[in-house]
Parts: C-alpha cells; structure tokens; sequence
C-alpha cells in the first residue's frame, strides 16, 4: 500500500476515518491526501467576485470558507508530518461524487478511507449517498466506518464471497484485505431460500479456491439465511468480527435500479468497518494493498 485517499468534511464520521487511515499508514508506510469538497451554495459555480446580488455574496462566503478550510486542513497535515506520515490535501468545489470520482482517476489511489452515516428507509431509496456512489464506482478498496476503529483490534474479519465468483482477482483481493488488517479471514457463503446451495458442493468449491490460491489463516462457513445481507450481518456477530470484506459488482443505471447493491446494504446497516472492492480488475489499476 501507497496511497490513502481520505475524503473529509471534518465531521465526526470522518475523523473516524482519518483516525483509521493514520494507523495503516503507519503501518504500511503509505501517505495520506485529504480531500475536502466545498458545495456551492445553490446551483451555482464559483465566478469572479465582480457585481453584486445574490452572486457575489456566494462568492465572499465560498472564498471565506475555503481559507478556513485551508486552515484546518494544513494544521491536520502537520499534525500527520510530526506522525512522520507523509500527508497532503486538496479542497475542490462543486459536487462531493463528482470529484471525489475524478481525484480517484488522476491519482489511482491504493485504498479509500470514509466516515458515514448510514441512511435507511425512503431516504434510502430515493436518494443514496456519495459514499454509496464512491463504492459502485471505484477502481480500489474501499473501506467505509461508522464509529472509531483501532487497528490493533481487528483479529477477525468476515470475507464474504458468491458461489459463483471465485477468481484470481477475487483472491488476490482477498490476500491483500487480509495483510491489511493482519486478521483471521472467515470466508463465508450465504444460503438462502431464493438462492438455495448443495453445501456439500459449496464446501467442495470453497476448499478448491483455498488450494489454489494458497489462502492461509481462514475458516470456510455455509451459513443460512432469510437474505445475503442478513445472513453476513449475522454470521459476522456470531464470529465476533471486528470487520466485514466483500466484493462489489459495480453496476450503474437500470441495473442497478432493478438488482439492487448487497455490498452498499452493508455499507449502510453495518455497525461494523466494511471493505467493499470492484469485483473485476480495472486495467489502470496494478497496484495492490500490499506494503
């Protein structure tokens, strides 16, 4: 690992993150770049501070809050210096997804480290979130928190992984996840009544990617449930993890609409850190999480 990618509106969620992203900095000799994303009040893109109306008072507060932000930032990127942490930031203005999306093209970051919220009900039907955005479509590891995470702490983590989709990429991810946290890996399929699985054929397709891929330090569980999602949350509570890993499928538009995303579910009902990463290779990206 290189390079964290740690995208904060100095909330409480995102010094969570940042709290995370310093200690595997630490521990893998990778820097750290802040971005801060200033929202246009209204509809409107910063333009030059000349005239007057309702334009240029947006402006004045725009300016204003970038040299705070800036302030704040700088004194957080010291902070990081005094940690020997190589650490810088950028502030963009406009649309959070927007540039957050385009700082993960030109940089081709190693890991994202964000804060959220969760939402849940017709908030979460009608609107999802940035950090949502963030993981259908980056190109890297993603991992997303809710509450203040030590490091030291995760000795378990849940990998849960289709029947269906056991790839080279899929382990390769899977070994670098696992370095990352320096965990125990439970790699677990979920069995549900929809989706019913032989498990004499899973445990048999299971132990095949193990051998091939060389996975040390694992448990493989079939665990049945009403749904994949619940199943995952529920294994993870009966395993006692500390942190939940899955692939995402990435899908956009209508698909997404119609499928639906198991990954952002989990993202937003978890209690529990979760790293979501594409489910194929990107062809730009060849780095891994690896120090």
């Amino acid at each position: 690992m290189k390079s964290i990618l740690v995208p904060t509106d100095f909330s409480e969620q995102a010094n969570f993150a940042l709290d995370l992203a310093k200690q595997l900095a630490k521990k893998h000799g990778a820097s750290i770049q802040l971005l801060h994303i200033v929202e246009q009040p209204g509809s409107h893109y910063l333009t030059p501070v000349t005239g007057g109306g309702q334009d240029q008072m947006d402006n004045v507060y725009v300016l204003r809050l970038i040299e705070k932000v800036k302030a704040q930032l700088r004194n957080i990127t010291n902070e990081l210096s005094q940690q020997n942490i190589q650490a810088t930031y950028q502030i963009k203005i406009g649309n959070p997804f927007k540039h957050i999306s385009s700082q993960i093209k030109d940089e081709d970051f190693d890991l994202i480290v964000m804060g959220t919220q969760g939402i849940s009900g017709i908030d979460e039907v009608m609107v999802g979130s940035n950090t949502e955005k963030v993981i259908r479509h980056a190109s890297c590891p993603v991992v997303t928190l809710k509450a203040k995470v030590e490091l030291e702490n995760i000795k378990e983590l849940v990998f849960a992984l289709s029947y269906f989709d056991q790839s080279d990429h899929l382990a390769n991810r899977l070994k670098e996840i696992q370095k990352m946290f320096s965990a125990k890996v439970h790699l677990v399929t979920i069995n549900t009544p929809g989706n019913f699985l032989i498990e004499r054929n899973v445990a048999k397709s299971l132990n095949e990617f193990i051998k091939t891929h060389q996975i040390e330090d694992y448990t493989i569980n079939i665990y049945s449930d009403i749904t994949e999602e619940e199943g995952i949350l529920h294994f993870a509570e009966d395993r006692n993890a500390q942190a939940i890993a899955m692939a995402t499928h990435g899908r956009t538009g209508i698909s997404h609409l119609l499928a639906g995303s198991l990954s952002e579910d989990l993202v937003n009902h978890s209690i529990l850190p979760v790293v979501t990463f594409p489910i194929k290779e990107k062809q730009k990206n060849k780095k891994t999480v690896d120090s």
